[in-house]
């Protein structure tokens, strides 16, 4: 049993196992974010790459809701690190929410990237206020922008393309990857009006074409972006490519990792501040794992130890207590 003060005279006790659901509902999450900083675990990487992505917890569902509650993530992709995250209801809306998160981050220098939903005007107004660069995925629900866009790209006359190709081999399929960036000029003026930042920019075309190595059936994706990076800048091509290759690192190195090693799609509550700090800790931990991952890489030469087994080793109170003491001393 472990004594726990209230704002009242009186003090009662909470036995250990009950510990966490007590504060972790009683905890806003902003609160709750300011007592785990994230600061002393990033390494400040040239132009990190920052994904946003909205994140649904199944289990918390209720009766005639098609998917549980969302939440929206602000994710390091290089260091492997949620910034910040925001408990939003509905998946539509991220739109809203997005662009007021911005505000309480440290985002200077790095490239935001985030899919079709949250490629909105006031969002990519926020991060050029915050000194970041947005590379920001367009489909049709910006018809306008989308086809203007692609009309630049099907234009014969145009000189100024630059482009680069990968060819990648595996999981039974050979995959060429082709970027091709043109000026954000090419756009109509009034486009680059509503988009600050995109005058001096770049629009993007990636292809990907997939072989299946034991059919032959080859099949082919047109995906389209907008970015605040200067066309003019060096390797502008090979920039971008990293942007929109690292956006999928949200997907398979965060949400996935999420549900599969902490079975977060299984989370049942109703209570929003639980949920919302659950989570939270869920993502400090996987921090500090991918920390030290990337020290035990350093220190050996070699790939780090799954995710899974340094969870299974950090069950030692010992072990863990270590773990901490050398991501402190680093």
């Amino acid at each position: 049993m472990i004594p726990v003060a209230l704002s009242t005279p009186m003090c009662i006790f909470i036995p250990k196992c009950q510990l966490l659901p007590f504060f972790a509902e009683r905890i806003s999450g902003s609160r709750f974010l300011s007592a785990f900083f994230v600061e002393p675990l990033l390494h400040k990487f040239t132009s990190r790459v920052v994904a946003v992505d909205g994140q649904a917890v199944k289990a918390s569902r209720r009766g005639g809701e098609r998917a549980g509650k969302y939440i929206l993530t602000f994710y390091d992709t290089e260091n492997g690190i949620a910034l910040g995250q925001k408990l939003i209801g509905n998946k539509e809306n991220e739109i809203t929410h997005a662009a007021s998160m911005v505000e309480g981050l440290d985002l200077a220098g790095c490239i935001v990237t985030a899919d079709a939903l949250n490629t909105q005007e006031k969002f990519a107004s926020a991060l050029i206020q915050k000194k970041a660069d947005y590379c920001l995925a367009v489909k049709q629900n910006h018809k306008s922008l989308f086809y203007d866009i692609q009309l630049s790209f099907m234009d014969r006359t145009e000189t100024r393309t630059v482009e680069i190709e990968k060819v990648e081999l595996g999981h039974g399929r050979i995959e060429t990857r082709k970027i091709s960036v043109l000026p954000g000029s090419c756009l109509p003026a009034v486009l680059l009006k509503k988009w600050i930042g995109l005058d001096e920019g770049t629009i993007v075309k990636t292809t990907t074409e997939s072989v299946n190595k034991t059919t032959g059936e080859i099949s082919s994706l047109d995906r389209y972006y907008i970015s605040s990076l200067n066309f003019l800048n060096a390797h502008i091509a090979e920039q971008c490519a990293r942007a929109v290759r690292r956006h999928w690192g949200i997907e398979n190195d965060l949400h996935y990792v999420l549900d599969v090693n902490f079975y977060q799609d299984r989370t049942q509550c109703k209570n929003a501040n639980y949920l919302q700090n659950r989570v939270l800790l869920n993502k400090w931990a996987l921090g500090m794992i991918r920390k030290l991952q990337k020290n035990e890489e350093s220190e050996t030469g070699k790939e780090a130890r799954s995710v899974k087994r340094i969870m299974t080793k950090l069950q030692s109170p010992t072990a863990a207590l270590e773990a901490l003491t050398s991501l402190i001393n680093k």
